[in-house]
């Protein structure tokens, strides 16, 4: 009997997937849940396990091809069965696009007009698929339905790809002069490089979407960066004494991202301009806190989501954040985890960085990043000096929405809630 290998449906907003590489070759032994191949979405880089045991009889899709969901990989022969079979041991039934695209259309991400003419429509008036991708940029990019349907497309069977869109993009906004629009990978100087003197590193997927992501967000929101000084002492000095009996308790470290975490959600609900985004000339703002945790690795910067985080406790935070590095290092996140952001922490003061001036997260307004915990000589309000641990915090925010008073008011919440931390709030 011989199984079939689906490309999976990874997110509610996820619909084609590139493969990225096989980890198994033809005619290898392969045991259930072995990763088999790498398959890459405009989100996320993620392993597919086999589904069964057996013998990886053909691959059907090679490395760099793309895919739409419930398109068939490859075969696995299970030795000493009989006929061919599903995924679950029946016969595989027929994915059709149209009903994956239309399950994937209630997304948030997709919803609101394209230009004057409405909601993007699912299929063109040809019958031609838009993707929840192609429809959200278009949405935001202003298309109308009759600019959509003219577009060529390179995609199968004549679909419109991001690629097509963007390009499209970059061609429209140059001849008016707003060429930012374009992607961000064909701009910048014409270098003259060999083999001899440089060695060219094509970027992944995930590369290519943070690049696109960045140039657009600096492009659309004009960045305002505040800084502000924060005593930590109070909170580092108790972490170092609980932190083993933590480790103990809860089965992990206490680190000090939990404790900025709290701090932040906090000020949000005192401060919900922050909390918000905007949609044409209105200002939204979100009624729960979906607050992304910035997570650094080998290939790039990814943003899984604590959803509701406004409900949770210290511990529930900390949970949350322990949870999601760790399954981010593991490649173990589904895209739909690192969606629905309404503001973000970056840290790099774990790896020693000082302060910097982060990039928002669209369609977010502001974005903290907390910088490296150092002790230092302190003048004190009694002109006394003593040693202190100091950290700088920036907050970039949209000037569109966020005023300077409004970003004050915030930091100084953050700024309070650490400095008095009420350290009953972990339980130790």
């Amino acid at each position: 009997m011989s199984v079939d290998v689906v490309m999976p449906k990874l997110g509610e907003s996820v619909t084609e997937g590139t493969v990225v590489r096989w980890l198994k070759k033809e005619g290898e032994a392969i045991e259930r849940d072995e990763p088999i191949l790498e398959i890459a979405t405009d989100k996320i880089d993620t392993d597919i396990p086999s589904i069964s045991d057996g013998v990886l009889k053909q691959i059907l899709i090679q490395e760099g091809e793309t895919v739409e969901v419930g398109e068939i990989l490859a075969v696995i022969e299970i030795p000493g069965t009989g006929d061919s079979a599903g995924i679950d041991g029946t016969e595989v039934e027929e994915v059709e696009s149209d009903n994956v695209l239309e399950e994937t259309t209630t997304d948030s991400s997709v919803r609101g007009a394209v230009g004057a003419e409405g909601v993007a429509p699912v299929r063109s008036r040809d019958g031609r698929f838009y993707s929840p991708l192609v429809r959200s940029i278009a949405r935001r990019e202003g298309l109308t339905t009759d600019e959509l349907d003219a577009l060529s497309g390179s995609g199968r069977n004549g679909r419109v790809t991001k690629s097509d869109l963007l390009s499209y993009l970059a061609s429209r906004d140059s001849s008016t002069g707003a060429d930012f629009a374009s992607s961000p990978l064909s701009k910048g100087p014409n270098l003259s490089y060999s083999a001899d003197n440089a060695d060219v590193i094509a970027m992944d997927n995930v590369r290519k979407s943070i690049a696109e992501h960045m140039v657009r967000s600096k492009a659309t929101s004009p960045h305002v960066t505040s800084f502000t000084e924060i005593d930590m002492t109070h909170v580092s000095s108790y972490r170092e004494r609980v932190k083993e009996q933590f480790l103990e308790r809860e089965g992990f470290k206490l680190t000090l991202t939990p404790f900025f975490i709290a701090a932040i959600v906090e000020a949000l609900r005192s401060n919900p301009m922050l909390n918000a985004s905007i949609d044409g000339e209105n200002i939204v703002q979100w009624k729960n806190i979906n607050l992304g945790l910035a997570v650094g690795l080998e290939k790039g910067v990814i943003v899984p989501v604590i959803r509701n985080a406004e409900e949770k406790n210290f511990i529930g935070l900390a949970r949350s954040a322990y949870d999601f590095a760790l399954r981010a290092h593991s490649r173990k996140l589904s895209p739909d985890e690192l969606q629905g952001g309404t503001f973000t922490l970056t840290n790099p003061g774990m790896w020693g960085t000082m302060f910097g001036t982060p990039i928002i997260s669209q369609p977010q307004v502001g974005i903290i990043a907390t910088g490296s915990v150092t002790k230092r000589v302190v003048v004190m309000d009694d002109d006394s000096m003593a040693i202190r641990s100091i950290m700088y915090m920036s907050l970039s925010y949209d000037h569109r929405v966020v005023d300077g008073l409004n970003a004050a008011r915030y930091t100084q919440a953050i700024t309070k809630k650490l400095e008095q931390f009420d350290l009953s709030e972990v339980g130790l």
